[in-house]
């Protein structure tokens, strides 16, 4: 067995937002954003009640997707250390391929070639083998895909994405990145690719300087780039799964109302156009942003007067009707066939 030895950097509480995503200027063609899944699962934490029969499954749900999104921060962490002009970087692109769809942890586009990298924050002790990738912790052992027949798969799909829209070839390499610093890992012995193709986290722009010294020339000039960045983020598809249906709760469990932000307490009370907690007396004003974001998480990309209404547990058609003032939300139709829809990137 060949290992690595986990004396990475541990990366504590990286927030990324949008700022930090663009890295201050223009490397991420496609910033990390939180999964839809996980805000997904988190609303319906939030609305839920704490004895619902699906609670554990949804709170265990946040913990695998959080692990996945902690694990791709730290691998954002370290793509935003290169040289801006050397990569356009694609975060959790996602592309189709015939009736379904692939999609990347990252994608490093530069003229010379591409780098496909999938990252995995697995912890415990990692045995890689052809076949599959063994990970034993607390005395326990979970069997999972090779991730490098993963990441491999993704290449082949990539490269009959760019066949059908008559790209010009360009080199794909591909990369496995363990982000969990406290890891060990195991390659089994006469693994080659595995040797050649996994990393940790704090050894990634060294595996990246060693794979771009092989590509010294331009496969493709700067109009073909930007030839491919226009396709790959016209056809990027943003993961959306109908969550309640996934998980078999039912919409009529998901509690109405606004929450309060200190003691959780679920409904407020509206009056004189404020949220007022009927238990520790809290005072909000934008108390609907939350509420309101919920239930596009978990209910419906669009929402009416009446439903808003209904949702919010607001006295009257004006009461509602001024809170859709203050949230502007994007609409369509008139009077009272309007319809608002929510906006992309909203809260």
């Amino acid at each position: 067995m060949i290992r690595i030895k986990g004396a990475g950097i541990l990366i504590k509480g990286v927030e990324i937002d949008n700022k930090l995503a663009k890295g201050g200027g223009k490397l991420f063609d496609l910033p990390l954003i939180k999964p839809i899944t996980l805000k997904q699962a988190e609303a319906a934490q939030r609305r839920l009640s704490s004895n619902h029969l699906m609670m554990a499954e949804v709170e265990l749900k946040i913990r695998k997707l959080a692990s996945g999104y902690k694990g791709e921060k730290t691998l954002h962490y370290f793509l935003r250390l290169l040289p801006e002009k050397n990569y356009h970087i694609f975060h959790g692109l996602r592309l189709p391929a015939r009736d379904s769809f692939f999609q990347m942890d990252a994608h490093l586009l530069s003229p010379k070639l591409i780098i496909l990298l999938e990252s995995k924050n697995y912890s415990g002790t990692l045995t890689i083998e052809k076949q599959q990738l063994t990970q034993e912790i607390n005395n326990t052992k979970v069997v999972y895909d090779n991730p490098i027949s993963q990441v491999n798969r993704h290449k082949i799909l990539l490269q009959y994405f760019f066949l059908k829209y008559q790209i010009p070839p360009i080199p794909i390499e591909t990369v496995v990145v363990f982000t969990n610093s406290s890891s060990e890992i195991k390659i089994a012995n006469g693994y080659h690719e595995a040797e050649k193709k996994i990393c940790k986290a704090s050894n990634l722009l060294k595996k990246i300087d060693e794979i771009e010294k092989y590509y010294s020339k331009d496969k493709v000039d700067q109009k073909t780039i930007g030839k491919i960045k226009r396709l790959l983020l016209s056809k990027h598809t943003p993961f959306r799964s109908d969550f309640l249906k996934t998980l078999g709760i039912d919409r009529t469990d998901i509690l109405p109302g606004v929450r309060c932000s200190d003691c959780w307490f679920i409904p407020m009370n509206y009056k004189k156009n404020k949220w007022i907690c009927p238990v520790c007396q809290k005072i909000s004003k934008e108390g609907s942003l939350e509420a309101i974001n919920d239930y596009f998480l978990l209910i419906n990309t669009s929402i009416t007067n009446s439903e808003l209404r209904e949702f919010l547990q607001l006295p009257t058609r004006r009461a509602s009707s001024y809170q859709l003032e203050l949230l502007n939300l994007p609409s369509t139709g008139t009077k009272k066939g309007r319809v608002y829809h929510q906006p992309k990137d909203f809260l």
